[in-house]
Protein backbone atom coordinates (compact mmCIF):
# COMPACT_ATOMS: atom_id res chain seq x y z
CA UNK A 1 0.00 0.00 0.00
CA UNK A 2 1.12 3.04 -0.51
CA UNK A 3 2.05 6.42 1.72
CA UNK A 4 -0.52 8.37 0.06
CA UNK A 5 -3.24 5.63 1.53
CA UNK A 6 -2.07 5.80 4.51
CA UNK A 7 -2.15 9.61 5.16
CA UNK A 8 -6.12 9.79 3.94
CA UNK A 9 -6.90 6.60 6.26
CA UNK A 10 -5.25 8.96 9.32
CA UNK A 11 -7.19 12.07 8.00
CA UNK A 12 -10.44 10.55 7.69
CA UNK A 13 -10.33 9.06 10.88
CA UNK A 14 -9.16 12.40 12.46
CA UNK A 15 -12.50 13.69 11.68
CA UNK A 16 -14.03 10.66 13.72
CA UNK A 17 -15.14 12.07 17.31
CA UNK A 18 -13.66 10.15 20.17
CA UNK A 19 -11.27 8.25 18.66
CA UNK A 20 -8.37 6.22 20.37
CA UNK A 21 -6.10 5.21 19.31
CA UNK A 22 -3.24 2.32 20.05
CA UNK A 23 0.40 1.54 18.30
CA UNK A 24 2.50 -1.09 18.23
CA UNK A 25 4.87 -3.24 16.80
CA UNK A 26 3.75 -6.52 16.43
CA UNK A 27 6.00 -9.25 18.20
CA UNK A 28 6.87 -12.77 17.11
CA UNK A 29 4.33 -13.80 20.10
CA UNK A 30 1.86 -11.94 18.26
CA UNK A 31 2.12 -13.49 14.72
CA UNK A 32 2.59 -17.15 16.56
CA UNK A 33 6.05 -17.16 15.55
CA UNK A 34 7.09 -18.62 19.50
CA UNK A 35 5.59 -21.34 19.79
CA UNK A 36 3.19 -20.48 22.91
CA UNK A 37 -0.19 -20.81 22.11
CA UNK A 38 -1.99 -17.45 23.31
CA UNK A 39 -3.90 -16.23 20.45
CA UNK A 40 -4.48 -12.85 19.10
CA UNK A 41 -2.55 -9.41 19.17
CA UNK A 42 -1.71 -9.01 22.96
CA UNK A 43 -2.47 -5.73 24.39
CA UNK A 44 -1.49 -4.07 27.82
CA UNK A 45 -4.84 -3.93 30.62
CA UNK A 46 -4.61 -0.63 31.08
CA UNK A 47 -4.79 0.08 27.18
CA UNK A 48 -7.77 -2.49 26.63
CA UNK A 49 -9.59 -0.48 29.66
CA UNK A 50 -8.79 3.00 27.90
CA UNK A 51 -10.36 2.26 24.41
CA UNK A 52 -13.09 -0.56 25.60
CA UNK A 53 -13.92 0.53 29.28
CA UNK A 54 -17.11 -1.35 28.94
CA UNK A 55 -14.53 -4.96 29.32
CA UNK A 56 -13.43 -4.31 32.66
CA UNK A 57 -15.78 -6.69 34.61
CA UNK A 58 -13.66 -8.14 37.21
CA UNK A 59 -16.88 -10.28 38.43
CA UNK A 60 -17.14 -11.94 35.68
CA UNK A 61 -14.75 -14.41 34.21
CA UNK A 62 -12.76 -13.83 31.07
CA UNK A 63 -15.36 -11.00 29.73
CA UNK A 64 -15.24 -10.36 26.39
CA UNK A 65 -16.25 -7.62 23.78
CA UNK A 66 -16.83 -7.91 19.65
CA UNK A 67 -16.25 -5.34 17.48
CA UNK A 68 -16.41 -5.03 13.84
CA UNK A 69 -13.13 -5.24 12.27
CA UNK A 70 -11.26 -4.19 9.10
CA UNK A 71 -7.63 -4.29 8.38
CA UNK A 72 -7.89 -1.44 6.08
CA UNK A 73 -3.94 -1.72 4.67
CA UNK A 74 -4.74 -5.11 3.23
CA UNK A 75 -8.69 -4.93 2.92
CA UNK A 76 -9.55 -7.59 5.16
CA UNK A 77 -12.98 -7.97 7.04
CA UNK A 78 -13.84 -9.56 10.59
CA UNK A 79 -15.40 -9.49 13.86
CA UNK A 80 -13.09 -9.65 16.89
CA UNK A 81 -13.23 -10.69 20.32
CA UNK A 82 -11.61 -8.06 22.72
CA UNK A 83 -11.24 -10.37 26.01
CA UNK A 84 -9.65 -9.70 29.57
CA UNK A 85 -8.26 -13.21 30.85
CA UNK A 86 -8.32 -12.71 34.38
CA UNK A 87 -8.14 -16.31 35.41
CA UNK A 88 -5.98 -15.04 38.22
CA UNK A 89 -8.97 -12.83 39.81
CA UNK A 90 -11.26 -16.20 39.75
CA UNK A 91 -8.05 -18.67 40.68
CA UNK A 92 -9.25 -20.62 38.27
CA UNK A 93 -6.63 -23.05 36.29
CA UNK A 94 -3.38 -20.69 35.36
CA UNK A 95 -2.86 -17.37 36.77
CA UNK A 96 -3.40 -15.49 34.18
CA UNK A 97 -3.81 -11.98 33.86
CA UNK A 98 -3.35 -9.95 30.19
CA UNK A 99 -5.57 -8.91 27.52
CA UNK A 100 -5.65 -9.66 23.56
CA UNK A 101 -7.98 -9.33 20.65
CA UNK A 102 -8.66 -12.54 18.94
CA UNK A 103 -10.65 -13.71 15.49
CA UNK A 104 -8.81 -11.97 13.16
CA UNK A 105 -9.33 -14.63 10.54
CA UNK A 106 -6.22 -17.17 11.06
CA UNK A 107 -3.31 -17.33 9.13
CA UNK A 108 -4.91 -15.41 6.59
CA UNK A 109 -5.02 -12.47 8.75
CA UNK A 110 -2.01 -10.09 8.10
CA UNK A 111 -1.59 -9.43 11.84
CA UNK A 112 -0.59 -13.27 11.91
CA UNK A 113 2.06 -12.87 8.86
CA UNK A 114 5.36 -14.31 10.47
CA UNK A 115 6.58 -11.91 8.00
CA UNK A 116 5.10 -8.66 9.17
CA UNK A 117 6.42 -9.61 12.48
CA UNK A 118 7.74 -6.20 14.11
CA UNK A 119 5.82 -4.17 11.87
CA UNK A 120 4.43 -0.98 13.41
CA UNK A 121 0.26 -1.73 13.48
CA UNK A 122 -1.95 0.95 14.02
CA UNK A 123 -5.15 0.57 15.79
CA UNK A 124 -8.27 2.52 15.92
CA UNK A 125 -10.98 2.16 18.42
CA UNK A 126 -14.75 3.86 17.90
CA UNK A 127 -17.88 3.46 18.28
CA UNK A 128 -20.28 3.12 21.51
CA UNK A 129 -20.40 0.43 23.87
CA UNK A 130 -23.37 -1.84 21.90
CA UNK A 131 -21.63 -1.05 18.35
CA UNK A 132 -17.71 -0.94 18.90
CA UNK A 133 -15.66 -1.25 15.80
CA UNK A 134 -11.59 -1.11 15.29
CA UNK A 135 -9.61 -0.24 12.17
CA UNK A 136 -6.73 -1.30 11.54
CA UNK A 137 -3.41 -0.18 9.45
CA UNK A 138 -0.26 -2.68 9.29
CA UNK A 139 3.14 -0.60 8.11
CA UNK A 140 4.82 -2.77 5.37
CA UNK A 141 7.26 0.23 4.55
CA UNK A 142 9.39 2.08 6.55
CA UNK A 143 7.97 5.06 4.28
CA UNK A 144 4.58 3.86 6.05
CA UNK A 145 6.26 3.55 9.36
CA UNK A 146 7.85 7.32 9.21
CA UNK A 147 4.71 8.85 8.52
CA UNK A 148 2.71 7.15 11.30
CA UNK A 149 5.41 7.95 13.88
CA UNK A 150 5.48 11.89 12.49
CA UNK A 151 2.00 11.62 13.48
CA UNK A 152 2.05 9.89 16.94
CA UNK A 153 5.45 9.29 18.12
CA UNK A 154 7.70 6.40 17.90
CA UNK A 155 6.47 3.15 18.57
CA UNK A 156 8.95 1.52 20.90
CA UNK A 157 9.39 -2.32 20.61
CA UNK A 158 7.50 -3.55 24.02
CA UNK A 159 5.82 -0.58 24.60
CA UNK A 160 3.09 0.71 22.19
CA UNK A 161 1.70 4.17 22.02
CA UNK A 162 -2.03 5.01 23.39
CA UNK A 163 -3.29 8.31 21.70
CA UNK A 164 -4.75 10.75 23.11
CA UNK A 165 -2.43 9.75 25.53
CA UNK A 166 -3.51 9.62 28.98
CA UNK A 167 -2.85 12.57 32.02
CA UNK A 168 -1.16 10.05 34.36
CA UNK A 169 0.15 6.61 32.75
CA UNK A 170 0.44 3.64 35.48
CA UNK A 171 3.70 3.31 36.47
CA UNK A 172 6.81 0.86 35.20
CA UNK A 173 9.50 0.80 37.04
CA UNK A 174 9.14 3.70 39.79
CA UNK A 175 11.30 5.52 38.03
CA UNK A 176 9.02 8.52 36.95
CA UNK A 177 8.66 11.83 38.86
CA UNK A 178 5.84 13.56 40.47
CA UNK A 179 5.35 16.72 38.69
CA UNK A 180 6.55 18.50 41.95
CA UNK A 181 9.93 16.58 42.08
CA UNK A 182 10.77 17.53 38.46
CA UNK A 183 13.44 20.01 38.99
CA UNK A 184 12.29 23.51 37.98
CA UNK A 185 15.60 23.96 35.68
CA UNK A 186 14.05 21.33 33.76
CA UNK A 187 10.88 22.55 33.42
CA UNK A 188 12.61 25.62 32.47
CA UNK A 189 15.10 23.92 29.39
CA UNK A 190 14.59 20.33 28.78
CA UNK A 191 16.88 18.10 30.09
CA UNK A 192 19.40 16.60 27.51
CA UNK A 193 19.65 12.99 27.03
CA UNK A 194 22.73 12.89 29.11
CA UNK A 195 21.10 14.66 32.54
CA UNK A 196 17.85 12.00 32.01
CA UNK A 197 20.42 8.87 31.80
CA UNK A 198 22.50 10.10 35.04
CA UNK A 199 19.49 10.60 36.48
CA UNK A 200 18.24 7.45 35.98
CA UNK A 201 21.22 5.70 36.89
CA UNK A 202 20.74 7.41 40.26
CA UNK A 203 17.75 6.38 40.56
CA UNK A 204 18.77 2.16 40.43
CA UNK A 205 22.03 2.23 41.53
CA UNK A 206 21.27 -1.34 42.13
CA UNK A 207 21.16 -2.35 38.18
CA UNK A 208 24.94 -2.00 38.30
CA UNK A 209 24.80 -5.99 39.63
CA UNK A 210 23.07 -7.15 36.96
CA UNK A 211 24.99 -8.99 34.14
CA UNK A 212 25.11 -6.81 30.96
CA UNK A 213 22.01 -7.89 29.08
CA UNK A 214 19.70 -7.19 31.88
CA UNK A 215 21.06 -4.12 33.24
CA UNK A 216 20.23 -2.67 29.46
CA UNK A 217 16.95 -3.56 29.66
CA UNK A 218 15.94 -2.58 33.23
CA UNK A 219 18.01 0.99 32.69
CA UNK A 220 16.63 1.87 29.51
CA UNK A 221 13.08 1.47 31.08
CA UNK A 222 13.50 3.59 33.82
CA UNK A 223 15.26 5.86 31.53
CA UNK A 224 12.34 6.12 29.24
CA UNK A 225 9.53 6.10 32.22
CA UNK A 226 11.64 9.20 33.84
CA UNK A 227 12.03 10.85 30.47
CA UNK A 228 8.08 10.60 29.70
CA UNK A 229 7.70 11.77 33.31
CA UNK A 230 9.38 14.99 32.67
CA UNK A 231 8.09 15.37 29.07
CA UNK A 232 4.47 15.48 31.05
CA UNK A 233 5.23 17.93 33.83
CA UNK A 234 6.98 20.06 31.25
CA UNK A 235 4.22 20.30 28.39
CA UNK A 236 0.49 18.96 30.32
CA UNK A 237 0.89 22.94 31.16
CA UNK A 238 0.67 24.05 28.14
CA UNK A 239 -1.91 21.58 26.68
CA UNK A 240 -4.44 21.99 29.87
CA UNK A 241 -3.91 26.04 29.26
CA UNK A 242 -5.50 25.29 25.57
CA UNK A 243 -3.96 27.08 22.20
CA UNK A 244 -4.51 30.56 20.76
CA UNK A 245 -4.42 28.79 16.72
CA UNK A 246 -3.99 25.81 15.48
CA UNK A 247 -0.14 26.77 14.31
CA UNK A 248 0.89 27.10 17.86
CA UNK A 249 -0.69 23.68 18.86
CA UNK A 250 1.03 22.05 16.00
CA UNK A 251 4.31 23.69 17.08
CA UNK A 252 4.13 22.28 20.40
CA UNK A 253 2.92 19.04 19.19
CA UNK A 254 5.82 18.68 16.33
CA UNK A 255 8.28 19.77 19.57
CA UNK A 256 7.64 16.60 21.43
CA UNK A 257 7.29 14.35 18.70
CA UNK A 258 10.61 15.02 17.11
CA UNK A 259 12.01 15.10 20.92
CA UNK A 260 10.37 11.47 21.23
CA UNK A 261 11.94 10.35 18.10
CA UNK A 262 15.49 11.90 18.52
CA UNK A 263 15.69 10.16 22.20
CA UNK A 264 14.65 6.32 21.03
CA UNK A 265 17.98 6.04 18.99
CA UNK A 266 20.52 7.94 20.67
CA UNK A 267 19.11 6.42 24.68
CA UNK A 268 20.09 3.18 23.24
CA UNK A 269 23.23 4.20 22.13
CA UNK A 270 24.08 6.16 25.18
CA UNK A 271 23.16 3.24 27.66
CA UNK A 272 25.45 0.81 25.55
CA UNK A 273 28.52 3.13 26.05
CA UNK A 274 27.93 3.27 29.70
CA UNK A 275 28.01 -0.70 29.87
CA UNK A 276 30.72 -0.95 27.71
CA UNK A 277 32.43 1.48 30.20
CA UNK A 278 31.59 -0.66 33.09
CA UNK A 279 33.25 -3.55 31.32
CA UNK A 280 36.78 -1.75 30.87
CA UNK A 281 36.68 -0.86 27.43
CA UNK A 282 37.35 2.46 26.59
CA UNK A 283 36.30 4.86 24.02
CA UNK A 284 38.66 5.75 21.51
CA UNK A 285 41.11 2.94 23.12
CA UNK A 286 39.50 0.32 22.50
CA UNK A 287 36.54 1.47 20.17
CA UNK A 288 35.66 4.57 18.49
CA UNK A 289 31.58 5.69 17.84
CA UNK A 290 30.22 6.61 14.77
CA UNK A 291 33.50 7.23 12.46
CA UNK A 292 33.83 6.93 8.99
CA UNK A 293 34.70 3.40 7.16
CA UNK A 294 33.74 4.53 3.48
CA UNK A 295 32.14 8.00 2.28
CA UNK A 296 29.28 8.80 3.96
CA UNK A 297 28.80 5.23 6.08
CA UNK A 298 29.67 5.48 9.96
CA UNK A 299 28.77 2.47 12.06
CA UNK A 300 27.62 2.84 15.44
CA UNK A 301 30.16 1.39 17.26
CA UNK A 302 33.64 0.01 15.29
CA UNK A 303 36.55 -2.04 17.33
CA UNK A 304 39.13 -1.38 17.80
CA UNK A 305 39.46 1.63 16.21
CA UNK A 306 39.63 3.61 13.34
CA UNK A 307 42.81 3.49 12.48
CA UNK A 308 42.91 -0.37 12.91
CA UNK A 309 39.97 -0.44 10.22
CA UNK A 310 41.85 1.89 7.29
CA UNK A 311 45.18 0.07 7.79
CA UNK A 312 45.22 -2.58 5.23
CA UNK A 313 47.93 -4.62 7.45
CA UNK A 314 45.39 -5.45 9.93
CA UNK A 315 44.17 -8.73 9.96
CA UNK A 316 40.42 -7.78 9.19
CA UNK A 317 39.34 -10.86 11.09
CA UNK A 318 40.63 -8.63 14.25
CA UNK A 319 37.60 -5.95 13.27
CA UNK A 320 33.94 -5.84 14.76
CA UNK A 321 31.79 -3.42 13.83
CA UNK A 322 28.21 -3.29 16.04
CA UNK A 323 25.07 -1.10 14.54
CA UNK A 324 22.46 -0.01 17.00
CA UNK A 325 18.77 -0.08 16.03
CA UNK A 326 15.82 -0.11 18.50
CA UNK A 327 14.05 -2.33 15.71
CA UNK A 328 14.85 -3.54 12.62
CA UNK A 329 12.60 -4.89 10.30
CA UNK A 330 12.34 -2.50 7.75
CA UNK A 331 16.32 -0.89 8.61
CA UNK A 332 18.33 -3.85 8.92
CA UNK A 333 19.81 -4.21 4.86
CA UNK A 334 21.08 -0.38 5.66
CA UNK A 335 23.68 -2.72 7.78
CA UNK A 336 25.15 -3.60 5.02
CA UNK A 337 26.38 -0.77 3.20
CA UNK A 338 28.68 0.18 6.70
CA UNK A 339 32.23 -1.23 6.97
CA UNK A 340 33.30 -3.08 3.83
CA UNK A 341 36.21 -4.59 5.63
CA UNK A 342 33.79 -7.03 8.26
CA UNK A 343 32.19 -9.37 6.00
CA UNK A 344 30.37 -10.58 9.40
CA UNK A 345 28.04 -7.43 10.74
CA UNK A 346 27.00 -7.55 14.48
CA UNK A 347 23.31 -5.69 14.84
CA UNK A 348 21.95 -5.02 18.59
CA UNK A 349 18.13 -4.55 18.53
CA UNK A 350 15.54 -4.51 21.24
CA UNK A 351 12.97 -6.02 18.21
CA UNK A 352 10.59 -8.71 20.32
CA UNK A 353 11.47 -10.99 17.57
CA UNK A 354 11.59 -11.65 13.42
CA UNK A 355 9.98 -14.17 11.30
CA UNK A 356 12.31 -17.03 10.19
CA UNK A 357 12.61 -15.91 6.77
CA UNK A 358 13.79 -12.97 7.42
CA UNK A 359 16.16 -14.13 9.75
CA UNK A 360 17.60 -16.42 7.12
CA UNK A 361 18.23 -13.30 4.84
CA UNK A 362 20.17 -11.46 7.61
CA UNK A 363 22.08 -14.82 8.40
CA UNK A 364 22.85 -15.30 4.75
CA UNK A 365 24.03 -11.40 4.46
CA UNK A 366 26.49 -12.24 7.47
CA UNK A 367 24.49 -10.63 9.96
CA UNK A 368 24.48 -11.30 13.57
CA UNK A 369 22.20 -10.77 15.50
CA UNK A 370 23.07 -9.09 19.90
CA UNK A 371 19.31 -9.74 21.13
CA UNK A 372 19.35 -8.95 24.97
CA UNK A 373 18.72 -12.48 26.89
CA UNK A 374 15.59 -11.94 28.25
CA UNK A 375 14.12 -10.99 24.65
CA UNK A 376 15.68 -14.33 23.77
CA UNK A 377 12.28 -16.07 24.35
CA UNK A 378 10.47 -14.20 21.75
CA UNK A 379 12.64 -15.39 19.24
CA UNK A 380 11.30 -18.26 17.33
CA UNK A 381 12.91 -21.39 18.81
CA UNK A 382 14.56 -22.29 15.79
CA UNK A 383 16.75 -19.43 15.45
CA UNK A 384 17.13 -18.45 19.33
CA UNK A 385 20.67 -20.66 19.54
CA UNK A 386 22.05 -18.18 16.66
CA UNK A 387 20.99 -15.02 18.84
CA UNK A 388 24.25 -13.52 20.09
CA UNK A 389 23.79 -12.04 23.82
CA UNK A 390 25.12 -8.25 24.78
CA UNK A 391 27.40 -10.24 27.33
CA UNK A 392 29.00 -12.52 24.53
CA UNK A 393 29.29 -9.58 21.68
CA UNK A 394 31.08 -7.37 24.95
CA UNK A 395 33.86 -11.03 25.55
CA UNK A 396 34.25 -11.22 21.79
CA UNK A 397 34.88 -7.33 20.75
CA UNK A 398 36.95 -7.18 24.39
CA UNK A 399 39.47 -10.14 23.40
CA UNK A 400 40.40 -7.99 20.17
CA UNK A 401 42.65 -5.88 22.54
CA UNK A 402 43.48 -8.37 25.48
Amino acid sequence: MSVDALRRFLDLLADEPNVRWWLKRLSANDTQQTGGHQAGVYVPKDVIFNVIPELERKSEYNPREHLSATIESHKHTSTVQAIWYNNRLHGRGRSRNEARITGWGGRSSPLLDPDLTGAAALFAFGGQSDDRWCRVWVCETEDETNLAEERFGTIEPGHGLVFPPPQQEPPVGGCGLDDADVPTEWIAEFPSPNDILERSLAMRPQFSSLDPDRRLLKRRECEYELFKSIERAVWLPHIQEGFASLNSFLAIAQTILQRRRSRSGRSLEQHILRIFAEAGMIENTHFDVQVETEPKHQPDFLFPSETAYHDDSFDHRNLRMLAVKTTLRERWRQVLEEADRISTKHLLTLQEGVSQAQFEQMRRAGIVLVVPQPLHERYPRQVRAELQTLAGFIAEASALSA
